[in-house]
């Protein structure tokens, strides 16, 4: 373990999270939340959730029911205001949010001062002194390896990442009568955005196979190239549902003691199986998150 490496990603994330405390009624934009903490803004998102446990929208979420339980506790202020204070366009979303953090409802919360749950990292509204990275265990799986430039030819995906199947039908109906699957083609996915972040409905996906001869574009079929260099790679086992937990376990846990920073490219998944002839609990993803 890189023991500096660690110390200066907490650092750099600890100015993000005071960032955070003391504009909590900014917007909070994750280009300037990335600036303070000096991280790329292409990754920031997933390196803040796995080194806090929450997205970064889910945190800011959570500081400001917290305050909202501080100002119960100590002033007089209507609930409705409160509500107002904490991004809550009316009292009964407010309420529903504010029971689902700390169990009851902001009145009942104001008479019996009951504490918030604890988060997943131990910084709160009022005290970040107890911040600390989940823990993610041993990473010895981890390698870090160099991958060559390889041509492909890719369909894109507009939406939901767990209706990609379609995607993939259609690319496998045009590239097999072309005979472009062989031993080598590698099934590659690229996702280019966060549902935490991105509206579902935008979500892109590039479903992706390597071919090993000239492609020209057609219709929905483009050309690309996908990019070479070195990627931190791990291979998860088990359905794609909980590829999730693996990227946070990469971003939290692994890559803040591994010395090494990030490049602004996608991270590319390789699946090494195949949905159709094999158990979800089987699958086999080669996640291959880019290094500078």
């Amino acid at each position: 373990m890189n023991t500096a490496t660690a110390a200066s990603y907490q650092e750099r994330i600890l100015r993000a999270l005071a960032h955070i405390q003391g504009q909590l009624d900014a917007e909070l934009p994750l280009e300037d939340l990335a600036r303070v903490a000096c991280f790329s803004p292409y990754h920031f998102h997933r390196v803040f959730r796995g080194m806090v446990g929450e997205p970064v929208a889910e945190y800011v979420r959570r500081l400001r029911l917290e305050r909202a339980a501080h100002r119960l506790k100590r002033q007089d202020q209507p609930v409705t205001d409160l509500a107002f204070e904490a991004g809550y366009e009316s009292h009964e979303a407010f309420t529903r949010a504010f029971h689902a953090l700390f169990g009851v409802a902001p009145s009942e919360y104001r008479a019996a001062h009951r504490g918030a749950a604890e988060s997943p990292s131990g910084a709160h509204y009022d005290d970040l002194t107890a911040y600390r990275p989940p823990n993610y265990g041993n990473h010895a799986s981890v390698e870090i390896r160099t991958l060559r430039p390889e041509r492909a030819v890719f369909i894109r995906h507009l939406g939901p990442y767990e209706r990609v199947s379609g995607t993939w039908q259609r690319l496998a109906a045009w590239a097999g009568p072309r005979g472009l699957f062989g031993p080598g083609t590698r099934f590659i996915g690229l996702s280019w955005d966060d549902p935490d972040i991105t509206p579902v409905e935008k979500l892109r996906y590039d479903a992706a196979i390597t071919v090993s001869r000239p492609v020209q574009p057609e219709g929905e079929i483009g050309v690309t190239e996908v990019a070479g260099g070195p990627y931190a790679t791990a291979v998860h086992k088990g359905p794609y549902e909980t590829l999730g937990g693996a990227y946070q376990a990469l971003f939290g846990g692994w890559l803040p003691s591994s010395g090494r920073e990030l490049r602004d490219h996608p991270c590319l998944e390789f699946y090494l199986n195949s949905p159709q002839n094999t158990r979800p609990e089987d699958l086999r993803t080669a996640i291959h998150v880019p290094l500078a």
